[in-house]
């Protein structure tokens, strides 16, 4: 079995890859005649940066869905920690796992931005803030999940947007995994490639470099006429794309920024730049990604716990019980 699964993998995405090469290069011939490109200059410009990031992991019960989230932000140079309390999402089984996931995203973002939003009134003292994921979102989150939930996320991303406005410092969101397509349509690519901006781009650019700022609302109104998440934040969003590490296979991050700071967009790359590691990512958002991590062998240990605490104060172990295979 495992001799015909590597062969799958390797026959199959060696194929597609022939396949993508085949295209790519009209695409990107493209993308280069549409698309404006500059060269960043590596220098960190903020003395005090934090980066913020939010962890979830399922609790395996027999009983009913369960997860925990949870968020941190992490401050340079003093290594400064800030948290607040971690919130559990319990629903029955009667709702899909596709409808759980979705609502623990949801959560965990609207953690994520209240965590963020909290730091800046109780400690502040930053140049800049780094959020670990998107400001700009796309159609689908509008009917993701509860609308109770999608309601919290967007209030919580609106008032970081506002303290950092009102309080003067620099923020953007860092997409370090991109699969979106928002350049892609808002070049009117759409029709000639199925494949995500950040694998084109990573053909297109040489490290060091970012393309021209563009809108992901407005590539969202000319593909499908609306954004109506999007629409929900109060300051308009705009990205652009840097390939920030020279590893080859390290697609380029994306940024994405409040229209408040888009006369700061050189100083905000330069200073990504300077101080990227692990493939391209901000160190301000590596240290809070590491610190904000909930893996599933912190979760088995803790369900280690709690079994015999059950016994000895209930003698019902078996109302904890976990789902076959879901713990170590």
């Amino acid at each position: 079995l495992c001799l015909a699964l590597r062969s799958l993998i390797l026959d199959e995405v060696s194929e597609d890859v022939y396949k993508d090469l085949l295209g790519l290069p009209e695409v990107v011939s493209e993308v280069r005649r549409r698309l404006s490109f500059h060269p960043v200059d590596r220098r960190a410009a903020y003395e005090r940066v934090a980066g913020v990031d939010a962890g979830s992991q399922r609790v395996p019960l027999a009983s009913r869905w369960f997860a925990v989230v949870t968020a941190l932000v992490y401050q340079l140079p003093e290594a400064r920690r800030y948290f607040t309390g971690p919130e559990s999402v319990k629903l029955p089984y009667s709702l899909s796992g596709e409808r759980f996931q979705e609502v623990v995203g949801l959560r965990r973002e609207a953690k994520l931005f209240e965590t963020a939003a909290g730091f800046l009134a109780n400690r502040g003292g930053v140049d800049l803030l780094l959020v670990d994921g998107p400001l700009a979102f796309g159609n689908w989150w509008a009917n993701k999940g509860e609308d109770r939930d999608r309601a919290a996320l967007v209030s919580s991303i609106n008032l970081l947007l506002d303290l950092c406005a009102e309080e003067g410092v620099a923020v953007a969101g860092v997409v370090k995994r991109a699969t979106a397509r928002y350049l892609i349509d808002y070049l009117g690519l759409r029709e000639a490639t199925q494949l995500p901006d950040a694998f084109i781009l990573l053909q297109t650019m040489r490290p060091g470099e970012r393309t021209g700022v563009f809108s992901p609302g407005e590539a969202l109104r000319r593909t499908v006429r609306a954004a109506p998440f999007m629409d929900r934040i109060s300051h308009p969003i705009h990205s652009f794309y840097m390939r920030s590490s020279p590893n080859g296979l390290a697609p380029p991050i994306r940024v994405d920024v409040p229209e408040y700071m888009l006369s700061r967009v050189d100083e905000l790359a330069g200073h990504c730049y300077a101080t990227a590691v692990r493939d391209g990512v901000p160190l301000a958002l590596v240290r809070a990604d590491e610190e904000a991590r909930v893996t599933k062998r912190f979760v088995d240990g803790v369900y280690s716990e709690l079994i015999p605490r059950l016994e000895s104060r209930l003698g019902a172990p078996s109302l904890a019980a976990a789902v076959w295979g879901e713990l170590s």
